[in-house]
């Protein structure tokens, strides 16, 4: 059996960013962020290839939990509205269905992730960030899932750099075969 770690939560570094669109414009920071509800998630569907060393799946995770204690925004809203902000940002996510394919590749004995495509559908996102001008959380509330989905590169790339290594050094000593078994018995 394979033991996976905790997926109580995952730490997400700061970023910084501009956003262009839906007559805003905007730079903002968020600082350390934590992503809880990764626990809570059903397999929708799972197919795997020992030949190819694929598998795709999809996952719909309930609720997802975005939290930083500190954000900060400065920009403007239909070229008219001033937009500051300021303070903890709390990000829920509704019925996310997630869709991948992995790619493995044998790695002395182990295995290690190859290549990835991913996708995303975040069906609602509810948004608070603390002492932010009208109309940043009525945006997010209601146009927050197109937003993000405007973000869909700048999401696989992180995925890329932050979670395939943390995923490519656990599975340093689990032969792809191993692997591949532990997932078709899932099913």
């Amino acid at each position: 059996m394979l033991t996976i770690p905790s997926l109580k939560s995952l730490k997400i570094p700061p970023v910084e960013y501009n956003y262009q669109g839906r007559g805003i414009k905007m730079d903002y920071s968020i600082g350390d962020m934590e992503l809880t509800g990764l626990k809570q998630f059903s397999i929708k569907n799972i197919a795997a290839s020992e030949k190819t060393l694929e598998v795709s799946l999809t996952l719909l995770f309930p609720v997802l939990t975005l939290r930083s204690e500190q954000y900060k925004l400065t920009g403007w809203a239909y070229y008219v509205y001033p937009l500051r902000g300021s303070g903890k940002m709390n990000l829920v996510f509704r019925n996310s269905i997630i869709t991948a394919t992995v790619r493995f590749a044998s790695d002395r004995g182990g295995t290690r992730i190859h290549d990835f495509l991913l996708n995303f559908d975040v069906k609602q996102i509810e948004a608070d960030l603390q002492n932010s001008s009208w109309p940043i959380n009525v945006l997010l509330n209601t146009e927050g899932a197109q937003i993000l989905a405007e973000y869909h590169s700048t999401i696989v790339k992180a995925l890329w750099d932050y979670v395939v290594p943390t995923v490519n050094n656990y599975l340093l000593d689990v032969p792809p075969s191993h692997l591949l078994q532990i997932i078709v018995d899932s099913k």
